[in-house]
């Protein structure tokens, strides 16, 4: 099962940009901050959500490892592809959501 949770802050405005197809990406960073340290996770959802830097925020999604070409050869770039980003003002708010995360891993 490949499912991501992350909780933290935008560490700059996010970036909206359109695909050829018209799909619409919104990437950006979340800083993780714990015990062990600070850890910059990059995010993109598919969809337009111009988040701000300092924004608290709770992503929901899978990891993803995608592959381009890059000079003369392939780079890899690995990020979390939300299915779900919501932005965290109440430390219950959080509470409610991971368990709806919960409970739909359960099938509840």
């Amino acid at each position: 099962m490949n499912v991501v949770v992350v909780v933290g802050e935008v560490s700059r405005d996010a970036t909206v940009t359109e695909a050829g197809d018209g799909r619409v990406f919104t990437s950006f960073d979340v800083v993780c901050r714990g015990a062990d340290g600070r850890t910059v996770v990059p995010v993109t959802l598919e969809a337009d959500n111009p988040l701000t830097a300092g924004t608290r925020v709770a992503v929901f999604g899978t990891v993803n490892k995608r592959f381009y070409a890059a000079g003369a050869g392939l780079a890899s770039r690995t990020d979390v592809r939300a299915d779900r980003v919501t932005v965290v003002r109440r430390p219950a708010q959080l509470v409610r959501l991971m368990q709806g995360v919960a409970d739909d891993l359960l099938g509840r």
